[in-house]
């Protein structure tokens, strides 16, 4: 009896604290997502890398990234993506070439780059993990895991900024994404026109329309 006591108690001590730590996950997430969102525009300097240890990969590169509601413009290895929210357009700087695609509504591969910020929104169960000088982690679980090529998203957040410093996506196959921010600054004016691809600034572009 003494034992099935001990038991039990051991069982619900557990439950409790993964119950506690789901409602601190939440309160983090929660100020986080009222401070992101009272942003009118997010500009950001980050490094991307990609690790597969089995694969022998581990790459860095650095880019930019502006984003206003759902509309973003991203800077990396030699690429402008631009998007207005239904348009992606696909700058290739060294083949002067310009890919057109929409905008997918499900993208289980990776983040869309204007959801960087806000990804822990939908879709996921949380976790808390660590407080430590003040950056406190949260991993997020899909609650479609079967759908997903990733099965965790560890996020980094500053507690006095309320802001993501840093996002690890770890994926099934055993690569790691990971985006560290450098620098942040919101609230900065920018036009909606920059959200879309100007031809007319690169006439000897090709322009490639992959929309069906």
């Amino acid at each position: 009896m003494k034992k099935l006591t001990t038991l039990l108690f051991a069982g619900l001590l557990a439950f409790n604290m993964n119950a506690q730590e789901d409602a601190k996950a939440k309160e983090i997430l929660d100020k986080l997502s009222a401070k992101t969102k009272s942003y009118s525009s997010i500009k950001a300097d980050f490094q991307y890398s990609m690790i597969n240890k089995s694969d022998g990969l581990n790459e860095t590169q650095t880019g930019k990234i502006e984003i206003k509601g759902n509309s973003y413009f991203l800077t990396i290895q030699g690429q402008d993506i631009i998007s207005d929210g239904k348009t992606i357009w696909t700058h290739i700087k060294e083949s002067e070439e310009v890919q057109i695609n929409s905008v997918s509504e499900d993208d289980d591969e990776g983040i869309s780059p204007n959801k960087i910020f806000t990804l822990y929104e939908t879709g996921f169960k949380y976790k808390f993990v660590e407080e430590k000088n003040n950056i406190q982690t949260v991993n997020l679980y899909p609650k479609d895991p079967e759908a997903k090529a990733y099965h965790r998203i560890s996020i980094m957040i500053d507690k006095v900024k309320q802001q993501i410093t840093e996002v690890t996506m770890f994926g099934k196959d055993g690569t790691q994404s990971n985006y560290k921010i450098k620098s942040f600054t919101p609230n900065t004016a920018i036009s909606d026109s920059h959200f879309t691809f100007n031809k007319s600034k690169y006439p000897s572009v090709e322009i490639i329309d992959l929309r069906d």
